[in-house]
């Protein structure tokens, strides 16, 4: 396992001596190998598959309360105002919430059934932000009624909140969400979610005017401002000039008699999914496998049907290989650390250049919600599939087709992810080199590609070994989860170190699928 066997490709884990494809073992005993065989949570890649079928998704809480906690001690640490709010989306189950619920940590919802299921988890309703961006009646009273959070996502959602807490003789404790910001090349536009062109938040340009009509709201408790600027941000800069704005829009607002109370600067907090060596690496294949296939060497293509992947554009239009818009898989400052990042920056307040702490205190010290998501629960996550078969498709390229669809990876319904994939019920078998593929699903449809971008696998699989796919516990098993083709959703299970906690989402059964009863 030391031998450094593939010198053409960056190594996955030098310490350990792993090379790309082969298993990524872990610290929390998630993932260990034992007489040749890999164990999942103690048990082995067999009994998994017996007792829950494939595709599988399985989760470990251990990850999960330390990327927790590693936030919490981030706030104790440089900014005691702080509080967690999870993002719920990532994994709505109430066993999921009583997690967060342990950990002291309130919750973000969208929906009356992620509502109800943080309340059944024992989320305290006065942490639980209730936000989105169409907000039912339903959904805006159980929250008036049970005091809840709101995040009013523009100032028409402002005064239907005001109208329901009237009827209902209460008063909304209430923030607006801003958007409106002019940033280029952040993160993937699909997951950017503060530019001009958004449908969440109100256009930053019209807050002053919302701040100073107020008065028409006497049903809000209005206690500042909220912003999330999308997944996967990599870089400080973004929140440092998001932070800035919502900071001087809270000046504004002690300004015209109001109280400054509350900032919530959203999620978005980035994993590693490679280190850097790797993410640059692949970088590098998909503008130069992009540029020699456009030049006359489909050969080289490292992007299915040699799409742009990440590759950005010019001003004019034009395609720049030297600029990625494309979603960041790699960053100096991941989950935790780019809060800690954040509260040690700066940002600039009304032209002047300050510590990010020093302008909070003089906007009155305001308490600072965080809505992590992606980053506490997508490395708890990995999906097990079974492979179909290999073939050549476009001349030249491995295609490797698993008996399991996109709609279990919904980051690959959006973008081309990078994800690191390993043969797993044989871990210890080798090709002389690593094997490139793409992956394609089993529904009728030419989208259905799990893997855009090649990925590497220890040796060429045959016909019903398992590919396990690591980083998948946010989003991807339930955000896009479908019954095409009549296919069931997976099951998926939250396990600790040594046991299944919860069987989140059971296998759909024939009966789950067809409503037979008018048969």
């Amino acid at each position: 396992m030391s031998e450094k066997r593939f010198q053409k490709l960056p190594m996955r884990n030098e310490e350990h001596g792993f090379e790309w494809g082969t298993p990524l073992l872990d610290d929390h005993g998630f993932l260990s190998i034992e007489d040749e065989r890999v164990k999942i949570a103690g048990e082995p890649v067999n009994w998994w598959v017996a007792n829950y079928g494939l595709p599988l998704h399985i989760f470990y809480l251990p990850v999960i309360t330390d990327n927790v906690r590693a936030f919490k001690e981030v706030f104790a640490e440089h900014y005691p105002k702080g509080e967690i709010r999870f993002a719920g989306k990532v994994n709505p189950h109430p066993t999921v919430f009583k997690i967060m619920k342990q950990e002291g940590v309130g919750a973000d919802v969208v929906s009356m059934n992620e509502m109800n299921a943080a309340l059944m988890g024992g989320i305290d309703p006065l942490h639980i932000d209730v936000n989105g961006n169409a907000k039912s009646n339903q959904l805006i009273d159980k929250a008036l009624e049970h005091a809840m959070f709101f995040v009013a996502d523009s100032y028409e959602e402002m005064k239907i909140i005001n109208r329901r807490a009237e009827s209902m003789g209460k008063k909304a404790r209430t923030v607006l969400r801003v958007s409106g910001f002019h940033m280029d090349n952040i993160t993937d536009a699909n997951i950017f979610t503060a530019g001009v062109w958004s449908k969440f938040g109100e256009n930053i340009e019209h807050v002053p005017e919302i701040i100073k009509a107020l008065r028409n709201f006497p049903y809000l408790d209005f206690q500042g401002f909220h912003s999330h600027i999308g997944s996967q941000i990599t870089e400080p800069d973004a929140y440092e000039v998001m932070i800035g704005k919502l900071i001087e829009l809270g000046m504004m607002l002690n300004r015209e008699g109001g109280k400054f109370s509350l900032l919530n600067i959203g999620g978005g907090f980035p994993v590693d999914y490679v280190d850097k060596k790797e993410w640059e690496y692949l970088k590098e294949r998909v503008r130069n496998g992009y540029v020699e296939a456009t030049s006359g060497h489909p050969e080289e293509t490292f992007v299915w049907n040699n799409e742009l992947g990440g590759i950005g554009r010019n001003p004019d239009g034009s395609i720049n290989p030297a600029i990625w818009s494309g979603e960041k898989m790699y960053s100096d400052f991941p989950k935790s650390g780019m809060l800690a990042r954040i509260l040690q920056g700066h940002t600039h307040v009304h032209g002047r250049q300050v510590s990010i702490k020093k302008a909070l205190e003089e906007a009155g010290n305001p308490v600072m919600v965080i809505e992590p998501g992606r980053s506490i629960a997508e490395g708890s996550g990995i999906t097990l599939s079974k492979v179909s078969h290999v073939r050549n498709v476009a001349g030249n390229h491995n295609l490797t087709t698993l008996e399991a669809s996109v709609t279990s990876f919904a980051t690959a319904m959006l973008l081309p992810p990078v994800k690191p994939w390993t043969v797993i019920n044989r871990p210890l078998d080798y090709d002389d080199k690593p094997f490139e593929t793409f992956l394609a699903g089993n529904l009728c449809y030419s989208g259905d590609i799990i893997s855009k971008y090649k990925v590497f696998l220890q040796r060429r699989p045959v016909r019903g070994d398992v590919l396990c796919c690591y980083n998948t516990g946010a989003y991807d098993p339930s955000f896009f989860a479908a019954n095409t083709n009549a296919f069931p959703r997976p099951t998926r299970v939250l396990a600790d170190r040594d046991s299944v906690i919860s069987v989140i989402k059971r296998r759909d059964s024939f009966g789950d699928i067809f409503s037979m009863d008018a048969y």
